[in-house]
């Protein structure tokens, strides 16, 4: 029988063989500047909370924040809703407005054990790739003992998805944003080189989806 590598050993394997990270998935925007949630934006015949799953596949479980419209959606039984995946216990409701994205993240990690590091994924970022998410998780398995964070960035713009070690979440709790905890100590940051701008592409708007859905389907597209 082959010997595992150092890295699979570094990386902290569930029973499962999941990568001990635990996806913390965003997805509690109203989505009234769009009309609909941006988790159910349609992105060829996958919605962004589709590829967002399937990019996260090789980690733990992930936890899914999502706003009241969206659960009532997705557990509806309504036609457009079928082929959406079934996240039982792992899915959080929370109204975004209290703390905003911030709050979303501190009600998704009531559902991730204390001792694991957990992964902040915003659900408007499809153009991210499996194998970008799996880079990060194996840039965290070997940042040194003072890095607490992998952040990746596409030249010189940072972006998502951001890996946090347990020991932060007290910090989190008490701060005002995320990027707050992350830019209070820059030396406590492992930055991730990516030659894929997607970590820096999202939507909040009409304009953008068009855009970001243009460049899904001629990237992605059969």
């Amino acid at each position: 029988m082959a010997r595992p590598s150092r890295l699979r050993i570094a990386l902290q394997l569930e029973s499962d063989g999941s990568i001990a990270i635990v996806p913390v998935i965003l997805a509690a925007d109203s989505g009234s500047a769009l009309g609909f949630p941006k988790a159910l934006a349609q992105f060829g015949t996958k919605t962004a909370l589709q590829i967002a799953l399937e990019n996260c596949a090789a980690l733990a479980p992930p936890v899914v924040v999502a706003s009241q419209k969206l659960v009532k959606l997705l557990i509806g039984g309504s036609q457009a809703m079928r082929g959406q995946p079934d996240l039982g216990n792992r899915l959080v409701v929370h109204r975004r407005g209290r703390r905003g994205q911030l709050g979303s993240l501190l009600a998704g990690l009531r559902l991730v054990p204390l001792e694991t590091a957990f992964m902040i994924y915003a659900v408007d970022y499809p153009l991210l790739t499996a194998p970008v998410v799996r880079r990060l998780a194996e840039a965290f398995a070997s940042r040194r003992t003072h890095q607490l964070i992998v952040l990746p960035r596409y030249r010189a713009r940072p972006g998502h998805p951001v890996v946090f070690a347990p020991e932060l979440r007290r910090e989190l709790a008490r701060a005002e944003s995320a990027r707050a905890v992350i830019y209070h100590d820059r030396a406590r940051v492992k930055f991730v080189a990516v030659r894929d701008p997607s970590i820096t592409e999202d939507f909040d708007t009409p304009t953008a989806y068009r855009r970001v859905l243009r460049r899904y389907l001629g990237r992605f597209a059969p």
